[in-house]
């Protein structure tokens, strides 16, 4: 269920399909078929199986359509103050570091985006304007890392679209030199995402209290400050990798415990 901690970025950044070997861009523009099963780009996700980063792709996408849908509003009425500027800072975000192989998402983004105070109105608003930027249903049928269970799909394809932001930070900022995304920033808008709108109360209050009490030397490691060093980029993909392992670890224990197996 884990990565080793010494895992470099550079193979972080190809297993979420980006090639860190030729400046950084995206795996799916060097000019392999991406239909060509035997030529296919390959990534890990969580519990890090081998899969297609194709499928990883779509279950991040299928998890953020998937959230506007069912957890951004949890009560009726427009959203309050403090979740409308947590929701807008973290669609620019994702309209920023989200690879371009994800058009479905980059539509929802814009739209969102574009009609934002629609869709902070309620969520028949939101339906309603997601359905007019992009008319085919999903098929809320997650590819990679379920174990044949769909029901836990959602909160994988979360993580990796976590994943997958973090790097694209990476990437957006190795492109954007003269206005790169302090990695501080990108973390505190995935930290205030998380706080109102991640709907598993023991996960967000696990993930708050590991962030707010700096966690892997985070307060240090990630800064505020924009940065034009592509190591202190990094950080931010590393930190949160570290993160979910320890995550992982702790729900690992926690199901050894419940079925009285001991712990390796």
């Amino acid at each position: 269920f884990t990565i080793g901690l010494k895992k470099n970025a550079n193979s972080i950044l190809k297993e979420l399909g980006y090639d860190a070997d030729n400046g950084g861009d995206k795996g799916s523009s060097s000019g392999r078929n991406p239909h060509n099963k035997q030529d296919k780009e390959i990534a890990r996700v969580i519990p890090f199986q081998r899969h297609d980063v194709h499928d990883a792709w779509s279950d991040a996408a299928l998890s953020f359509e998937f959230a506007l849908k069912n957890n951004i509003y949890m009560e009726n009425g427009p959203l309050s103050t403090a979740k409308s500027d947590a929701l807008r800072e973290w669609l620019a975000l994702l309209s920023k570091s989200l690879p371009a192989q994800m058009k479905r998402t980059h539509i929802l983004v814009d739209a969102l985006l574009n009609y934002f105070d629609e869709a902070t109105r309620g969520q028949t608003y939101m339906n309603q304007l997601v359905r007019r930027h992009v008319k085919e249903m999903p098929s809320w049928s997650w590819q990679t890392c379920t174990y044949g269970e769909n029901d836990m799909g959602y909160t994988c394809g979360l993580w990796q679209l976590f994943h997958v932001m973090s790097v694209g930070v990476v990437e957006y900022n190795r492109h954007n030199i003269d206005a790169p995304i302090a990695t501080g920033h990108a973390s505190e808008t995935l930290r205030n995402y998380i706080d109102h709108f991640f709907q598993c109360d023991v996960c967000r209050m696990n993930f708050l209290s590991q962030y707010d009490s700096c966690a892997f030397d985070g307060c240090h490691r990630l800064s505020e400050r924009p940065s034009l060093s592509e190591q202190e980029w990094r950080e931010f993909p590393l930190w949160l990798w570290e993160t979910h392992n320890d995550v992982n670890v702790r729900l690992l224990g926690e199901r050894l415990e419940q079925n009285k197996l001991d712990k390796p």
